[in-house]
Parts: structure tokens; sequence; C-alpha cells
């Protein structure tokens, strides 16, 4: 056995590289070869080869009349695996450890032959399932539940009591028998109408909202240029603390969502403070306080 030079590995005496980093290892000085033996590995060749088939070191190619009878010579067989643990290379046979990286006898990366299987069973375990297997059904909707607060309503209403979301409902209309040979005409679907919301102040004055979009509430400043949509002002804001930009409100999925605009004084709803920046939904009765000013929301 003798030492890599360039990784320190013990490699056998005959070997032409090495079975770990793959570097080409200086080997001793031997006899010239007999005509028609590789150079390099002493190899029997057949007359005409351009590489050898044990080592692939090039070869000036003998003309094809030279060595006649050593071409006649059949090649040695490899010798086939002496353990479990050895593989054949598949570039030139020579036995080499499955451990190994590189052939001791060719130099050829082994690892590459690994990362193919690999590769190889990885994309035979991804293969799609069947596209013919049945897909699993989907649940019918609960005509008891609104399906977008999850509240309890009564079957056949129209809008849930609570957010004013369009319920759907499957109600059997009456109709006359169509005449013979013409098509019975389908029903028309009902109408989805947006949920009516506003806000009441302690007086009792009616502020109404946006069906679309966000409502603003704070504080006209002119100078600012700062025109909310509901102006508390008139409401107490000012003394209230109401910010020019306290909070606001928008229709989203069938609900009305508050969120806090990072004011000085806070939103609340219901005494529970707001994240700034955290839209939190409302139902029908909550009561908001921007600042000291106190608001219901209303869904009727």
């Amino acid at each position: 056995m003798k030492n890599c030079t360039t990784c320190q590995a013990q490699i056998p005496d005959d070997a032409i590289f090495c079975d770990q980093c793959g570097t080409p290892v200086a080997r001793a000085a031997a006899p010239l070869p007999e005509p028609g033996a590789c150079p390099s590995c002493g190899a029997p060749i057949t007359p005409g080869e351009l590489f050898c088939g044990d080592c692939g070191t090039p070869l000036d190619a003998p003309a094809p009349g030279e060595s006649q009878a050593l071409a006649a010579t059949p090649a040695e067989p490899q010798p086939a695996p002496a353990t479990p643990d050895e593989i054949a290379c598949p570039f030139c046979g020579a036995s080499v450890l499955a451990s190994d990286d590189f052939c001791f006898a060719c130099g050829a990366a082994l690892a590459r032959l690994g990362a193919a299987e690999d590769a190889t069973q990885a994309e035979a375990a991804t293969e799609p399932a069947d596209a013919t297997a049945t897909p699993l059904a989907t649940p019918a909707p609960d005509p008891s539940i609104c399906p977008s607060c999850g509240a309890s309503v009564i079957p056949g209403e129209a809008f849930c009591e609570y957010c004013g979301a369009a319920l759907v409902t499957h109600v059997e209309a009456a109709t006359a028998p169509a005449p013979a040979g013409q098509p019975t005409p389908a029903p028309a679907a009902a109408p989805v109408a947006a949920p009516k919301a506003h806000l009441e102040t302690a007086a009792g004055i009616t502020l109404p909202l946006k069906a679309q979009g966000e409502t603003l509430i704070g504080r006209e400043d002119p100078v600012s240029g700062i025109y909310p949509d509901i102006d508390l002002t008139p409401h107490g804001g000012e003394e209230g603390g109401v910010s020019r930009r306290h909070c606001k409100l928008r229709l989203e999925g069938g609900r009305y969502l508050i969120e806090d605009l990072n004011s000085t004084n806070f939103t609340t709803v219901n005494k529970k403070g707001l994240t700034p920046g955290v839209a939190v939904p409302l139902n029908d009765g909550d009561e908001i306080r921007a600042g000291r000013v106190v608001l219901t929301f209303r869904m009727h």
C-alpha cells in the first residue's frame, strides 16, 4: 500500500488513480512494455485501438498488421466482485469498493452513478397518482348556519340577521307545467344585496357607512387637507380626543371590519383596545369608542 500525494489516503501499489479523490498516482518506473501491451498498465491491447481497455491511456495505435498473434489472444475476463462491498466499475470493469468515489484503475467518478440512481428512484416515487381516482365528495352547506359569520339562522331567510350576508337557500317554486315542446325557463337568481350598516351616536344620531370601500372616521382639518367620511367634530370629537385619522371600517366577505389607524387615544370595541393596523370584525350592537366618543354599530 502507498499514500495518495493529495489526500494521503492509502491506495494499492498498482493503483493508477486515488479511489478517494481521483488524483492520478505516479507509478514507479516499469520495464518497457512488450509490443502489443499498454505503456501505462501493461495490459494486452488489440492492434488498432486508440485507448487502453483497462486504464483508458491514449495509445499510438499500431498498424493492424502488427502483433497479429497478440490480437488473436482474447482479453482476460475481469474477476467478479469478491465481497458484497465490492462492485464492478461500469467504465473499465475493475473491482472497486462501493464506498469509493473514483475508480483506482481508470479514474472514473463513481459518485455520479449513485446520484443518478437516487434521482431515478426519487422520480419514480413522485409519479402522480392515478387520475381516475374518485374525488372526495364536497359536503352540502348547512342551511341553518350562516356561511359568512357562522351564526345560527332560520332556514329560508334571505339574509343573516347578525352580519347581513346573503344566505344560500334551496326553495322549490311551484310553477305551472310548461306547454309541450317548450323548455321550462330557469328560475331567476335572487339579487345579492349589500348589508346596510351605520353608526349611532350617544345622542341617537345616525352616521351611515359606505357599502363599498372604506369609511374613514376622524376629525376634519382643512389645514392638513384631511376630510374623513365621518367627521366626529360635531359629536364631541375634539373634546373626546379623536384623531384626524382615527380608525376606518370596511366591508369584507359580508362583514364589516374595524381597524385602528395608530390613533393617539386608541380605539376600543366592547371596551377592548385594538392593535393598530389589525382589523377585527364587528357584530350588530357592538360598542365602539374613538377616544372618549361612544358609538354603536348597527346593521339595520
